[in-house]
């Protein structure tokens, strides 16, 4: 069981290292049914109050045609540095319902605590927290699947988004994910050009220390 559970924590811990964002994507297509599978991982990860106000769109094929064209005018994809961020085959867009987390907090089990008041009793808003869970349960399972996934935020285009998608309006956004087989061709962030701190930079133990 040991030797198990050691072999089990190395897959894990490449899993984790080996883990990047792809920006560039192949058309080969993705199975549904493992679309699903990372979807229903998601839908098991941690939530405050094992509140259930979590919910995922998934697009593909015209689908995914119609989000670029809502939030990402032709015109502007002639200089955009990742052209093949659009083959990605699948969208998965992650959805917060804040209101079911008041809802949850309301009840007996949780009203000592205060969170039933409303959204602006959350000091740390925990649909956020829970969402950002969410998407990286999919990320991780995507990588351990050999696919390439990008998350990505809808800023400004998440009312658009809602409105051509049917989305209720109690709705935010946590984000989406693009999924697809990424491309051997990956133009890289400048982000990945800033160093990582170090362990012991971000580590404290007992107090925090500079």
């Amino acid at each position: 069981m040991a030797d198990s559970k050691e072999k089990d924590f190395a897959n894990f811990t490449q899993l984790v290292r080996g883990r990047r964002m792809s920006r560039s994507f192949t058309r080969d297509e993705v199975d549904a049914d493992l679309v699903d599978v990372l979807v229903d991982l998601a839908r098991l990860a941690p939530r405050a109050g094992n509140t259930q106000g979590i919910e995922f769109l998934i697009l593909e094929s015209n689908d995914v045609d119609d989000y670029w064209k809502t939030t990402f005018n032709e015109k502007n994809r002639d200089d955009f540095p990742w052209p093949n961020l659009f083959n990605a085959p699948v969208l998965i867009l992650i959805w917060v319902d804040p209101e079911r987390y008041v809802e949850r907090y309301s009840e007996d089990d949780k009203r000592k605590s205060g969170l039933g008041r409303g959204t602006s009793a959350w000091q740390t808003p925990y649909w956020w927290v829970d969402g950002g869970m969410a998407a990286m349960t999919i990320l991780l399972g995507a990588e351990s699947r050999g696919l390439g996934a990008l998350f990505f935020g809808l800023f400004d285009h998440e009312e658009d988004v809602k409105a051509k998608f049917g989305v209720p309006q109690g709705f935010k956004s946590i984000g989406a994910i693009a999924l697809g087989y990424a491309s051997t061709e990956q133009r890289k962030s400048k982000s990945l050009d800033r160093p990582k701190r170090e362990f012991y930079d971000v580590l404290h133990r007992g107090r925090w220390s500079s």
